[in-house]
């Protein structure tokens, strides 16, 4: 079921997503190079085998635990569009989401929207509009550890990184800029309406009808600005989400009984190592190996045997973890990738 959902795909979207497959398995394989390249395997191996995997299996513990706080910041960002939206389904969509993350990049941002209208028969385009607000959050959350790297590493950070706070500051202006537009749109959609006149003149009336929909109910995900009593919610569960992805990283450590790099340096890696989840590679693979290693090797004088084992079990663990609970949910709730892309279509996306 879950292969023929995939190749059910009609022919355009399926040569779009051939070609991204071909980019992410370019990008897979340079970064697996950089991370591996020079590597003494014999060492690598010795270090996996003496690695601790209850310590592995309790940072996999994190990250699920981060997902359900996820699906319950989801259910905030949800009320305007729907009230009372259960955990359960805010979590499968979650999860089903990050299962296609780990085989296409960025495919889950248009099967969680799926998903969830599906189960809770919400709008499709609302609901993409509130994923595009979480990873709004989800960036200014990330610059925001940026921010506070220099109080949590005294050694040469710019100079192993040189180019982070670079950077920071582009992503910083382009995510400002993009919210401020959003809120714009949403709060005044007497404008919206006339610039939406405007461009349907050019198009059919019946491609302009369907846009017109789209954009409302995409800029309806943003209708959790007029409820300020969510935001307290909002803002706690990105705070935990966060904490515990920092978690995840911290216990890890003494999995290679190296607990006494403390919590801070958690804070750095876990910085560091979000930099390889966002390049395109399924489910950040290669680029969070390249990104992790080297953070612990550079910054922190870590084995690079040790640091690349690190890297490469946590990054197994979670990923096998994330797609086994992905596709139990994906194979309940009877999901199929042809419907969920080509609802987006539908809808105008």
């Amino acid at each position: 079921m879950f292969e023929d959902s995939l190749l059910s795909v009609p022919p355009a979207p399926r040569v779009r997503r051939l070609l991204q497959f071909v980019l992410s398995g370019a990008l897979t394989v340079l970064f697996l190079w950089v991370a591996f390249r020079g590597t003494d395997f014999l060492k690598l191996g010795e270090s996996m085998r003496e690695a601790n995997y209850w310590w592995i299996a309790a940072s996999v513990g994190c990250l699920m635990l981060s997902h359900i706080v996820r699906a319950v910041r989801w259910r905030y960002l949800l009320e305007p569009i729907k009230k009372g939206i259960g955990i359960r389904n805010l979590f499968s969509g979650v999860m089903i989401g990050y299962l296609f993350n780990n085989l296409i990049p960025r495919a889950g941002e248009l099967v969680r929207p799926y998903v969830i209208g599906k189960l809770e028969h919400v709008s499709t385009s609302s609901a993409l509009g509130t994923i595009v607000v979480e990873r709004i959050i989800d960036t200014f959350s990330f610059l925001i550890l940026v921010a506070l790297l220099p109080l949590m590493y005294n050694g040469p950070f710019l100079e192993s990184f040189p180019w982070l706070q670079r950077a920071g500051i582009l992503i910083t202006a382009a995510t400002a800029a993009g919210l401020a537009a959003f809120i714009v749109l949403m709060a005044r959609r007497d404008w919206t309406d006339r610039v939406l006149d405007r461009t349907g003149r050019l198009l059919p009336a019946r491609v302009s009808r369907r846009v017109e929909r789209f954009v409302h109910a995409f800029l309806d995900g943003f209708l959790f600005l007029k409820h300020p009593t969510n935001f307290a919610v909002i803002l706690a569960t990105s705070v935990a989400v966060w904490l515990l992805y920092i978690l995840m990283m911290y216990v890890a450590f003494f999995a290679f009984g190296r607990g006494d790099l403390g919590f801070r340096a958690a804070v750095v890696v876990q910085t560091i190592s979000s930099i390889g989840v966002a390049v395109p590679t399924p489910g950040g693979t290669g680029s969070y190996h390249a990104f992790t290693s080297q953070a612990l090797s550079k910054l922190f004088a870590v084995d690079p045997s040790v640091a690349l084992s690190y890297a490469t079990l946590t990054h197994a663990a979670g990923y096998i973890g994330v797609t086994i609970v992905g596709l139990y949910f994906f194979l309940h709730d009877h999901i199929r990738a042809a419907e969920a892309f080509g609802r987006t279509r539908e809808d105008g996306a």
